[in-house]
């Protein structure tokens, strides 16, 4: 545990954002094409072509091909992400592009998954209370079990950097280091990442409905713009969760490495 202030973390962050996409610059743009290549083809198994007939064997095959970009999608974000934690915390370049034979990234997707499979049960139970309860009571219910969820992973976001680290997915311990903390951690993400949010949301104004069309049908120009914006967020936010990490990180500091 590193004695910083809050604004010394956002400051840094930027900074180290700034640092790593210049000083990895071959990685950055790596993860930039493929995102946006994954991004383009799965745009292109969206919808069926117009005016044919619907084909359960087509609409499969289509489902199975976005499932497994996606899959890649999160494969390379582990993989930058976890490169820019080492960055900032250890000063390692590109080189291992896996460290630790994997470990690390092994660790990163499981709990990630994890995170993906608690998003969607609370998602499927809060549709199944749709529609038992009025709208007045559906809030009442989920809204709370929204912010309990995203309470616990904040909470528990201080993993991400330790597994890069080569920690093993010691929850219990971020859980401890993050005490009296969430307001500090939930507070530095929003802020460093409150130009990105500026930029996209404007961008939403500005488009409206034909960015978001496009987007949908693949355009090029609204794929690369996106695919960008989404990589330069993965390292601020790689960034950010590594100063988190350096200010509160404690108990965790004992399980690198192992």
């Amino acid at each position: 545990m590193e004695q910083l202030t809050f604004g010394t973390c956002v400051k840094r962050s930027w900074i180290s954002t700034w640092q790593a996409i210049v000083q990895m610059p071959g990685l950055f743009l790596g993860v930039f094409v493929v995102i946006t290549c994954t991004s383009l083809l799965s745009a292109s198994f969206q919808q069926p072509p117009s005016g044919a007939d619907f084909d359960p064997a087509t609409a499969t095959s289509h489902a199975l091909a976005r499932l497994a970009l996606s899959i890649l999608q999160l494969v390379v974000y582990g993989c930058l992400t976890i490169k820019v934690n080492r960055f900032v915390l250890l000063g390692e370049g590109t080189q291992p592009l896996l460290p630790l034979g994997g470990k690390p990234l092994g660790r990163h997707l499981l709990f990630t998954l994890g995170v993906g499979v608690g998003t969607i049960i609370i998602t499927i139970g809060a549709a199944l209370v749709a529609h038992r309860a009025q709208s007045a009571k559906l809030a009442l219910i989920v809204i709370p079990v929204l912010l309990a969820y995203l309470f616990v992973i904040v909470r528990l976001s201080l993993i991400y950097p330790a597994v890069a680290l080569g920690s093993r997915l010691t929850l219990p311990t971020a859980w401890k280091d993050s005490r009296g903390h969430f307001w500090n951690i939930a507070g530095m993400g929003l802020i460093a990442y409150l130009p990105l949010l500026l930029i996209w949301i404007f961008a939403l104004l500005a488009g409206g409905k034909t960015l978001l069309t496009a987007l949908l049908e693949g355009s090029l120009v609204a794929n690369v713009a996106q695919a960008f914006v989404s990589t330069v967020f993965l390292v601020l936010s790689g960034a950010v969760m590594s100063w988190v990490y350096r200010r509160y990180a404690n108990g965790l500091l004992e399980h690198v490495a192992q």
